[in-house]
C-alpha cells in the first residue's frame, strides 16, 4: 500500500519510507546525506514535527557511544538534542531535531557558481565563533571530540547562528584510538593528525577543521592550495614548503575591511590551521580567546565607525537567499 503525503507547515511532502521506532512512527519524507551513512528528514507523526533520522551500523560499542552522547548533551541548548536512540537489529536509530534553515556547503555553492551576495567577513567570524563556543563546550565539560566538521554538517538557521549536525561522528576522546569503521573523514576538512590514524587526537582536531571552513568562507579556496588537512600527508619536502596564504591577502573583502580587523582573524586561523597540532592552541580556552579577539576587534571598529555596513544583516542576507 502506497504511503499517502503528508502536509506539513503548508508544504506537501511524499512520504518514501515508514519507520517504527519505539512507540512513535516517523514517515520519511526525503533522503540526506551524511558520511556515507543512511538518514532521512521524517516526520514524527506523534508530535507533529519534523526530525532527523540517522541509522548508524551496529557496531562494538556504538550503541554506547550515542547513548553517552544523549545522556551528556540532556538540556544543553548550545548542543543538538538525540532526542531518541534505539537498537534493532545490525542498526541504530538515532532522532534528531529537524533544523529549519540552509546547508552552509549549498550556501558556499551558490556564492562561487551563482554570484550571489557572499557572508561578510565579521558575520562569518561572528557565525563560526558560536560553533567553537559549542565545542568548547564539549571538549571542556563532556570530553567528546565531534571529528566530521564541514560545511554539509552546518545549517544557517533562520536566526542567523550555523548549526553542527550530524553527531554520528562524535566520540568519547578515551575512545579515540577505537573508532568503528564507518566514522565519518572528511578529507580536506579533517585535520592532519586525524588523517593519518595517530592514537592521540584532541580538540586541537576540531579547531583545525573550524578553522578550514572559516577560511573557505573567507576566501571561496580551502588552504594550503586546496590541500586542507591532506597537506599533512604529504612527503615532508613538499609539506615543509607548503605555506598558509594569510585569508586577508586573497580573500574578495581584502580591499574592504581595514587592516586592524584582518589581523586577529588572520592570527586565529594561523594558530588554528597549524599543520603539527602542537603548534595550535595549547588549551581549548586560548582557542576562545582567540575567536574573542577577533570580535572584539570587530566590535570596536564597527562602533567607531571604521568600516560600512560591518554590523549584523543576516537576517536581510537570508531574506535575499531564500529569493
Amino acid at each position: 500500500m502506497q504511503n499517502r503525503p503528508i502536509r506539513y507547515r503548508g508544504t506537501e511532502y511524499p512520504v518514501i519510507e515508514r519507520f517504527r521506532i519505539g512507540d512513535r512512527t516517523y514517515l520519511a519524507v526525503a533522503r540526506i546525506g551524511t558520511s556515507g551513512r543512511s538518514a532521512f528528514q521524517v516526520f514524527d507523526a506523534s508530535a507533529k514535527q519534523m526530525r532527523a533520522l540517522h541509522i548508524l551500523p551496529n557496531s562494538s560499542g556504538g550503541f554506547d557511544r550515542v547513548r553517552t552522547l544523549q545522556r551528556l548533551t540532556r538540556g544543553d541548548n548550545e548542543i543538538l538534542q538525540i532526542l531518541e536512540c534505539h537498537r534493532d537489529g545490525d542498526s541504530i536509530y538515532v532522532v534528531l531535531p529537524w533544523i529549519d534553515g540552509f546547508n552552509l556547503r549549498t550556501v558556499l555553492s551558490g556564492i562561487r557558481d551563482r554570484n550571489r551576495q557572499r557572508i561578510a567577513a565579521p558575520e562569518a567570524v561572528r557565525l563560526m565563533k558560536g560553533v567553537a563556543h559549542a565545542l568548547r563546550h564539549l571538549h571542556r565539560n563532556k570530553q567528546i571530540i565531534h571529528g566530521d566538521i564541514k560545511p554539509a554538517n552546518l545549517i544557517l538557521t533562520k536566526r542567523t547562528s550555523l548549526v553542527l549536525i550530524d553527531y554520528g561522528n562524535a566520540w568519547t576522546i578515551e575512545r579515540t584510538t577505537r573508532r568503528d569503521e564507518g566514522d565519518g573523514v572528511s578529507g580536506v576538512y579533517a585535520a592532519p593528525e586525524f588523517l593519518r590514524g595517530e592514537s592521540l587526537v584532541n580538540f586541537r582536531a576540531d579547531c583545525f577543521s573550524i578553522g578550514v571552513v572559516l577560511y573557505e568562507i573567507l576566501t571561496d579556496r580551502i588552504p594550503y592550495d586546496g590541500h586542507g588537512g591532506k597537506v599533512g600527508m604529504l612527503p615532508d619536502p613538499v609539506q615543509s614548503g607548503s605555506r598558509l596564504v594569510p585569508a586577508s591577502a586573497i580573500s574578495p573583502e581584502r580591499e574592504k575591511l581595514p587592516k586592524r580587523i584582518w589581523r586577529p582573524i588572520d592570527d586565529l586561523l594561523s594558530h588554528s590551521l597549524a599543520i603539527d597540532a602542537d603548534n595550535r592552541f595549547e588549551t581549548s580556552s586560548q582557542w576562545l580567546d582567540g575567536w574573542s579577539s577577533a570580535m572584539k576587534e570587530i566590535r570596536q571598529t564597527t562602533k567607531a565607525g571604521g568600516t560600512e555596513g560591518i554590523g549584523s544583516r543576516m537576517i536581510e542576507w537570508i531574506q535575499r537567499l531564500r529569493k
